[in-house]
């Protein structure tokens, strides 16, 4: 086992709740964009993308997902993704929970995950689902109105 897919399934021990690590390893970026496409923020602030760089995604509680990414030496980058299920144009209009820098160490990762990442997090998938459902309600009492029919062509009168 690579050495970071081991540091991250130490951390994902040590994380508040039921946290499972994936080993990711990418031959083509295409692959890995599969993973990072959805990481929040949706902007330009994602990881590079770079194959051949070990990953991980960590499955947490409530369909939470992170991202963990090889960064520098002896740091690793967690970004949040969006969860399933989760729709990107309510996620883009939220503030989005940070990424972070986190050291190779297993148990200060999972502290700083735990205290810089996760209350974010989990605030804002909790605020994106209650948004999914008041657009979900809005929508089920007020149905979107049907398109007016087009106008008829003018006749000419000759």
């Amino acid at each position: 086992m690579h050495p970071f897919h081991l540091f991250a399934h130490l951390a994902a021990e040590r994380l508040p709740g039921k946290w499972v690590a994936q080993p990711r390893s990418y031959d083509r970026r295409l692959d890995q964009s599969i993973d990072t496409g959805w990481i929040w923020p949706l902007r330009d602030d994602r990881p590079g993308r770079a194959p051949h760089i070990p990953a991980a995604l960590l499955l947490g509680p409530d369909g939470l997902l992170l991202y963990l990414v090889e960064h520098r030496q002896g740091r690793a980058l967690v970004c949040p993704v969006v969860p399933l299920g989760l729709n990107k144009d309510i996620t883009v209009h939220l503030p989005a929970p940070p990424s972070v820098a986190v050291p190779l160490d297993p148990a200060r990762a999972a502290w700083r995950i735990s205290d810089r990442v996760l209350p974010e997090y989990t605030a804002a998938v909790a605020d994106a689902r209650e948004a999914a459902a008041a657009l979900a309600a809005r929508r089920a009492h007020n149905p979107a109105p049907l398109p007016a029919p087009l106008p008829s062509p003018p006749t000419r009168n000759r």
